[in-house]
């Protein structure tokens, strides 16, 4: 009987460190990861890569809405217009630094897909229109090369093993280069991405997945 009782505690033991090791893990690390982006910038390619423990730097180019600024008796400040058949092309490179990464290890949440609370420096430029002519002669809404320097607080989070959002807000300052025209404005941005590849980063240690939601 004795025998029967130490067998079956040395089974269910077995069995507990079987399931314990078979549990999904993360990276506790920033990992490089290729991205296919969609959200109020447009649809785009996106490639972060990690060069510390906390920072990183976010790379990306698509199609999507253009900008304008325009001070004239017709109109007056800054405009932005996503028209879906007019698309204008940018170019966009954020500097982030993920700040919370090791309190959402030790809260038990995830961290995976670079998952955390950051603060960010971003440069993005966009060309006018790319199919057909952008000045005010031709169109009612003009789409104009402008560039946009802002700094922003975010937070990205994992949404499965492959997909992710990102949201941000902050303030920014745009110079028109056709209107020769600049203004600050109120910086807001929400993204979704699939994660198309990915590799690991600086500190890759590992961390059992939480099934808590982000």
């Amino acid at each position: 009987m004795k025998s029967n009782f130490l067998l079956l505690a040395l089974s269910v033991c077995g069995f507990g460190a079987l399931a314990q090791s078979n549990e999904p893990v993360q990276p506790t690390g920033l990992v490089s990861m290729t991205k296919l982006e969609a959200g109020l910038q447009g649809i785009g390619v996106g490639y972060e890569l990690p060069f510390s423990s906390k920072w990183s730097v976010n790379l990306s180019a698509g199609l999507g809405g253009g900008y304008s600024i325009e001070k004239n008796s017709y109109a007056n400040g800054f405009h932005s217009t996503f028209i879906l058949n007019e698309p204008v092309a940018y170019f966009r490179s954020e500097l982030k630094y993920t700040y919370n990464r090791q309190k959402r290890i030790e809260k038990g949440k995830p961290v995976l897909n670079n998952a955390g609370n950051y603060v960010a420096f971003q440069t993005k430029y966009a060309t006018s229109r790319v199919f057909g002519r952008s000045d005010w002669g031709f169109v009612n809404e003009p789409l104009n090369k402008t560039l946009l320097n802002e700094v922003h607080w975010g937070m990205q989070r994992p949404l499965g093993q492959r997909f992710l959002y990102n949201l941000h807000l902050g303030i920014g300052y745009a110079r028109d280069f056709n209107y020769r025209n600049s203004q600050l404005y109120p910086a807001a941005g929400l993204q979704f991405a699939y994660v198309i590849s990915k590799r690991g980063g600086h500190n890759q240690n590992t961390a059992t997945l939480s099934t808590d939601t982000p």
